[in-house]
């Protein structure tokens, strides 16, 4: 894929970087455009640098916000979290603390640790009230025991008890782990000299909720609110994986448009593409085209779920969805960019993707019938028996060992020759 220069409107891309802050024909919305275009780094420095940092941090969606923080880095993004809206912030806690409905522990810990390194503290105290209670409390319940209480009589257990700590003389705290004692400590001081009532509320619910409770009652929300944004449960998400037959394919036609509030949002690679279907997105020119896009890949998303620290497998996933359309796509129309067009104006980009995965999974089928001792052999055939085929490099030009995704139909029909020759 190769990127195009940078335009957005009359804004153009200088050398090094962008036009600096306080120039009067760069609008609010003109600089948001701006800073889709720009690589990861060279956005950080621009919301950084700009006259309005929250302003410029508030006008991108909550997808577009985590996806800029993980294209970041997250180790790198502390900066950015003070400038989050509730919005973005919650949304990023919804995809990060959970991996298929279960709570993570440790990256409630994570997250914590990135929100309490911001240098400035009032803007971190102005989003503690919209942080969910819930999550809070679980964080707290997996790092501390409570004893003591409002209105409480203390128990002979509690009175002979070694506590850690009190701030208020009245609720008693133990750490129950010794790694995360100082980052505990600074958030509950934070929590008690900023909100005492946020404070009371969650050493109550510490000594009183029962953990599994409360994380099926955060499940249930957190499931609604990405409802709320696309995200459909992962039952519905592995309809995107459904095989279908590629000799009886047919087209249906007939497509609706879909309906939604927001704009779609989409990886940077997406909008810099060279490929078949790059090029017909382009040309077909379609908001409702994009946001099928962003749903396929939403669904491979909540399929997958790869952690934010994992680039490679993050992108991975979105080459995949790249590839298996481009495949069906050229397995329809060749390199005919006006059918292509024409394609994806008519039929769900959803039926694509089961097609071109379902070219790849055929792959899958004719590999399973192969072993072999050589190296090279070995490899590809291992890399087509996973559960996700990928292609073996060694097939490439360049002919090195390792893997990659499928990219195009090429790829595919370089492997079925390869199988070919096996079973001759």
């Amino acid at each position: 894929m190769t990127k195009q220069a940078g335009h957005q409107g009359n804004l153009t891309l200088l050398q090094g970087g962008y036009r600096g802050k306080g120039v009067p024909e760069q609008t609010l919305r003109g600089r948001v455009g701006l800073l889709c275009d720009l690589p990861p780094q060279k956005r950080l420095s621009m919301i950084l640098e700009d006259e309005d940092p929250a302003g410029l941090v508030a006008e991108l969606e909550p997808q577009e916000y985590h996806l800029l923080l993980n294209e970041i880095g997250l180790d790198d993004s502390y900066a950015l979290l003070p400038l989050a809206t509730p919005e973005q912030l919650t949304f990023c806690l919804d995809r990060e603390l959970w991996r298929h409905d279960d709570y993570r522990p440790e990256k409630g810990i994570q997250w914590l640790e990135l929100l309490m390194a911001a240098e400035d503290e009032e803007q971190l105290v102005d989003l503690l009230p919209h942080l969910e209670f819930g999550v809070m409390l679980l964080i707290l319940m997996h790092e501390i025991t409570v004893g003591g209480g409002i209105g409480d009589l203390t128990t002979d257990d509690e009175r002979q008890t070694e506590w850690d700590h009190s701030f208020d003389n009245i609720f008693m705290i133990t750490f129950r782990n010794d790694r995360n004692s100082e980052l505990i400590g600074r958030f509950l001081d934070l929590l008690f000299r900023s909100d005492k009532d946020l404070y009371l509320g969650l050493m109550q619910g510490v000594k009183n909720e029962v953990t599994p409770e409360v994380e099926e009652h955060c499940r249930r929300y957190r499931s609604g609110r990405l409802a709320d944004m696309g995200f459909p449960e992962r039952l519905d998400a592995l309809t995107i994986y459904t095989v279908v037959d590629p000799v009886s394919f047919r087209l249906e036609g007939a497509k609706k448009a879909l309906s939604a509030e927001r704009e779609p949002v989409l990886p940077t690679f997406f909008r810099h593409d060279d490929s078949l279907l790059g090029r017909t997105l382009r040309q077909a020119d379609s908001a409702d085209l994009l946001r099928e896009l962003q749903y396929l890949i939403t669904c491979a998303l909540v399929v997958e779920d790869p952690e934010s620290d994992d680039d490679e497998r993050a992108e991975a996933m979105l080459l995949r969805v790249h590839g298996y359309l481009t495949i069906a796509l050229e397995y329809l129309v060749g390199d005919d960019e006006s059918r292509a067009v024409e394609t994806v104006a008519n039929d769900y980009l959803k039926h694509l993707f089961q097609l071109g995965y379902s070219l790849v999974r055929q792959l899958r089928r004719q590999a399973a019938r192969f072993t072999s001792d050589d190296h090279a052999t070995g490899s590809l055939l291992a890399g087509l028996k996973a559960d996700f085929p990928r292609f073996y490099r060694g097939l490439d030009s360049v002919g090195i060992d390792g893997y990659r995704e499928f990219s195009d139909l090429e790829d595919v029909r370089k492997v079925e020759q390869f199988l070919r020759m096996l079973q001759g």
